[in-house]
Parts: structure tokens; C-alpha cells; sequence
């Protein structure tokens, strides 16, 4: 794990982003909300907003795992209006290249996310939706202390609805 980098948002470059998130619509769209075709023709500028959002916003967070200088995983969280008042994040945008599963990138951002919220944000609780198909993710949250609070049915990237399990998390 050691040659695992946890970068900050500002530390990681547009193009970069853009990529690996593409990549994680593409590969995985049955994890994601959004789509690889509502995103890959969406203009630089979409792009430097959403990554801006992560670097100056006070309700938005992600954090970046790279090896070998390549970006191979993110994970985010971010709070409406009514989650500022309630003090809960949603965590989201959750992804590891392929090549790197297995080696603990996961658990690294992780840490860093929940550190980062925990010193940083009054936020008390983190709340989650997972496709239940999506395993490893779901014993990710588990072994954080996610607890499954309900369940619903979405539609995804993909285009398809899939089963999710509503997860929550007690921070403070």
C-alpha cells in the first residue's frame, strides 16, 4: 500500500479527472447515477466546474488514490441544502480502476474521506445508496460501519433499475 498516493482535488489535474471518471461511467455504469453518454461530450469548462466544486466548496469533498503518478481511484461526499441542516454528507462517485482492486485502495480513500469530514465539517452522519449487486462495495461500507437502513429501486447509469441498499453511518 505504500505506493498508493491519497490526493486531495487540488492536487489532481482536469484531464486526469476527466478520465478516470469516464472511465468509471463507462466500465461501471451500473454503479453510477449518471452516464457515460450524458457526460463524455460535456464541455471543459462543465468539467472544471465539477472539479472546482471539490477543491473550493465547503459542502463537497473527494478525495483521489493514484499509483505511480496514474489516478486510479475516487471517492466523493457532498451535502444539500436540507443535509447541512440535518449535518449529513452523501457519499458517492465511488471507483477503482480494475488493475488496482484488490490492494487496498479502497480502504485508503476511505480513511482519508472520513478523516477529512470528521476534522473539517460538522457533519454528524454519511448516507449512502449501493447497487446490491455491487458486493464489494457493500462490504467496503459494512466494515466502516455502514448499516443498511432500507432499500430502493433506481435506475442507473446503465440505463436499468437496479436494487440499491440505503446505508448510513454515524460520524460523531
Amino acid at each position: 500500500m505504500k505506493d498508493i498516493q491519497i490526493l486531495e482535488a487540488s492536487e489532481v489535474k482536469l484531464s486526469d479527472y476527466r478520465a478516470l471518471r469516464l472511465e468509471a461511467l463507462q466500465k461501471e455504469p451500473q454503479a453510477f447515477g449518471s452516464s457515460y453518454e450524458d457526460q463524455k461530450n460535456a464541455p471543459d469548462a462543465d468539467w472544471q466546474t465539477w472539479l472546482n466544486n471539490y477543491i473550493e466548496g465547503e459542502r463537497n469533498w473527494m478525495v483521489f488514490a493514484a499509483i505511480n503518478n496514474k489516478l486510479v481511484g475516487m471517492l466523493g461526499a457532498f451535502q444539500t441544502d436540507q443535509d447541512v441542516e440535518a449535518q449529513i454528507a452523501q457519499l458517492i462517485a465511488v471507483y477503482v480502476t480494475k488493475d488496482a482492486r484488490g490492494k487496498g485502495v479502497s480502504k485508503l480513500l476511505m480513511k482519508r474521506l472520513l478523516d477529512k469530514i470528521i476534522r473539517d465539517t460538522p457533519v454528524k452522519k454519511l448516507k449512502l445508496a449501493v447497487n446490491i449487486d455491487q458486493t464489494a462495495a457493500v462490504e467496503l461500507y459494512k466494515s466502516f460501519g455502514f448499516e443498511v437502513v432500507g432499500k430502493e429501486n433506481m435506475t442507473l447509469g446503465d440505463r436499468k433499475t437496479h436494487e440499491e441498499y440505503l446505508m448510513k453511518k454515524k460520524l460523531k
